[in-house]
């Protein structure tokens, strides 16, 4: 069971966030405040391989799931998985091949294609070969491989794309999707977002699959929440640093 199933069985609903700062204090609060996982995003931030392993080390020490949303296609996948992530978020995936991919990249044989080695995640392999087989075991089970759905034409590979032996979930981008989306200029673009939001949903149930999406606030979270979604991503670190810097700028008179 992977990770993120797991989740999903313990808790209602499991609430992540996003780290976007690099900041291990950030982390380290995300943690104490007790959301149930922290996704470290890559996609658009400047974060080096050395940086992500030592924020995963945090996340442990923490006590919170450190997911990775690695932003150079599978070229990162296996290291981050490596250094201890327990899953990893792929961006942009638009096709069955490109699923397929993903999960080549970040399970073992027989499931993938990933190399062995003696990396972080096997204690660095001190503890021997039968130790370190017992890892790999471990991981194709427990490792997340989380496919992001925020184009149009995924969402037309869909069900393919969630029949990938090893795809364990899929998750909505909803600000790609909304930018994704073409059609005549006086269409309402939000609100065929929701429609194809709710197409989402409806195939990941179909096919029997875990679907997450992103949401910017509480509100927008329980919207997600009692549409159906299994677990939401709220936010990020540094979109609560702009809300809470608002907000308590606002209160002042002056």
């Amino acid at each position: 069971m992977s990770i993120i199933d797991e989740l999903i069985a313990e808790k209602v609903v499991p609430v992540g966030t996003f780290l976007f700062s690099r900041s291990q204090a950030a982390l380290e609060v995300i943690a104490a405040a007790g959301f149930d996982f922290v996704v470290i995003g890559t996609e658009h931030f400047m974060v080096n391989p050395e940086t992500i392993e030592g924020l995963i080390t945090t996340a442990e020490a923490s006590d919170i799931i450190p997911l990775v949303r690695p932003g150079e296609g599978v070229n990162m996948i296996s290291r981050v998985l490596d250094c201890g992530a327990m899953g990893v978020i792929a961006p942009r995936i638009n096709t069955v091949d490109e699923a397929g991919e993903v999960v080549r990249s970040a399970k073992f044989f027989p499931m993938g294609e990933r190399g062995v080695g003696n990396p972080r995640s096997t204690d660095y392999g001190v503890r021997g070969a039968d130790y370190m087989d017992s890892c790999y075991e471990k991981q194709n089970e427990e490792q997340a491989v989380i496919v992001q759905i925020e184009t149009e034409k995924a969402l037309g590979n869909l069900t393919g794309i969630a029949a990938v032996e090893g795809v364990d979930s899929l998750f909505v981008g909803p600000w790609d999707l909304l930018h994704s989306l073409d059609g005549p200029e006086r269409v309402d673009r939000k609100k065929l977002l929701e429609e194809k939001i709710s197409e989402v949903l409806s195939k990941c149930r179909a096919s029997d699959i875990p679907a997450g999406i992103f949401a910017w606030d509480g509100p927008e979270a329980n919207k997600r929440i009692k549409q159906g979604f299994d677990y939401v991503v709220l936010a990020g670190d540094v979109v609560f640093l702009d809300q809470g810097a608002e907000r308590g700028l606002a209160e002042i008179e002056r």
